[in-house]
């Protein structure tokens, strides 16, 4: 399903998507018009839209999501990155115009945050004229906060030398964010928040951002007490042989979206998070791997949705099986990528153990170390 996604996204035109198009089609242009924008589809077998994403700038309220928003700081706090690979450690803000969430995404060798500009929010049009049926916000711009150490600059190497908050920086005006990714080069800045430790912020939607205000997102990077990452659900069973990767509220850029209540990957070999030179998209030529995922109703293929609370897989797509929450207000996924060769009666028993928190109340989801065997961690 990701080659698919890939390809279509490489071939897809820039302009706002007419309705009626297909699911690949539409996904495909989100993508390389925003590259967060994701709709749970059946593989290449899929022929009609369910609904239709245009990204575009409205007047929506936004409720900011959990990571403790807060006004950027008037003066820089030392920033530190939490000893535990499973823990977050930074928290949201607001800098001008910018929200910027909490970290929200986490690997062994880094944590992402995502920036929205001003009210901006990604649509989801009914495909049939009905007009918009969900919102989620629109995320133009990343923040990668590396574990020190980690990350090597080498990518900066011709970058314009800035500072932020007295720390060393480098600017680059044209720089792909992921060198396998379709979203095309665009500013990236990178700087030292602490000794030997380096954080990037960059944009993922063509023109949007410019050096002034990249640097005005970093000098807001602020620490925020180490806590465990939580998702919202829990499975007692995960296929033998595969460990966890990255997770959070959303998935490896850019597989992610904003609307994902959250995100599990687990790999048959966990990618080497040392000497990095960008994020790593474990979905991509890293062998075998399996995310299993949380998505609200609104933002999937009514063709998937089947009330009852019990597992099934997609007739087109062998590798992609689904459950609905008990409220029928949230669909699960698993999907085995990267040519794992998962039974799908492993999907199904994984699909069979998960137990809902409420994605809405924060405080019912679960401690990432207890949501999955601790054999896959």
């Amino acid at each position: 399903m990701q080659d698919l996604l890939r390809q279509a996204r490489n071939d897809a035109l820039s302009e706002a998507p007419p309705m009626g198009r297909g699911v690949d089609d539409v996904v495909a242009e989100g993508r390389r018009r925003h590259g967060r924008h994701r709709l749970l589809q059946g593989g290449a077998a899929v022929a009609t839209a369910a609904a239709v994403v245009a990204a575009i700038a409205l007047p929506h309220s936004f409720a900011a999501r959990p990571g403790n928003v807060v006004a950027a700081p008037p003066a820089a706090a030392a920033v530190t990155y939490p000893t535990s690979d499973w823990m977050y450690g930074f928290k949201g803000y607001r800098t001008g115009d910018f929200t910027v969430t909490g970290a929200e995404h986490v690997t062994p060798g880094y944590q992402e945050l995502y920036v929205q500009r001003g009210k901006q929010m990604s649509d989801l049009y009914d495909g049939v004229g009905g007009g918009v049926v969900a919102s989620s916000p629109l995320y133009s711009a990343n923040i990668t906060v590396y574990r020190p150490g980690v990350f090597q600059p080498t990518k900066f190497a011709n970058g314009e030398k800035v500072t932020v908050n007295g720390r060393p920086g480098l600017f680059a005006s044209s720089m792909m964010y992921i060198d396998s990714s379709d979203i095309g080069p665009n500013v990236a800045l990178a700087w030292q928040y602490a000794d030997n430790a380096w954080a990037v912020a960059a944009s993922v939607v063509d023109g949007e951002f410019n050096r002034a205000e990249l640097l005005q997102l970093a000098a807001g990077l602020a620490p925020s007490p180490p806590a465990p990452v939580t998702v919202a659900f829990k499975t007692d069973y995960t296929p033998q042989g595969y460990s966890l990767t990255s997770a959070g509220r959303t998935d490896d850029f850019p597989s992610g979206a904003s609307y994902m209540s959250a995100s599990i990957r687990l790999s048959k070999t966990r990618p080497s998070y040392t000497s990095l030179t960008e994020p790593v998209d474990a979905s991509l030529d890293h062998g075998p791997t399996v995310r299993i995922a949380l998505y609200p109703v609104e933002f999937t293929d009514t063709a998937h949705r089947q009330p009852g609370g019990a597992a099934y897989c997609n007739a087109g797509n062998a590798n992609l099986c689904f459950r609905m929450s008990p409220d029928g207000r949230y669909l699960a996924e698993i999907y085995a990528d990267g040519g794992a060769a998962i039974p799908q009666s492993e999907l199904l028993r994984t699909l069979r153990g998960v137990e809902f928190a409420n994605p809405a109340q924060p405080s019912t989801w679960f401690a990432l170390t207890s949501a999955i065997p601790a054999s896959a961690l």
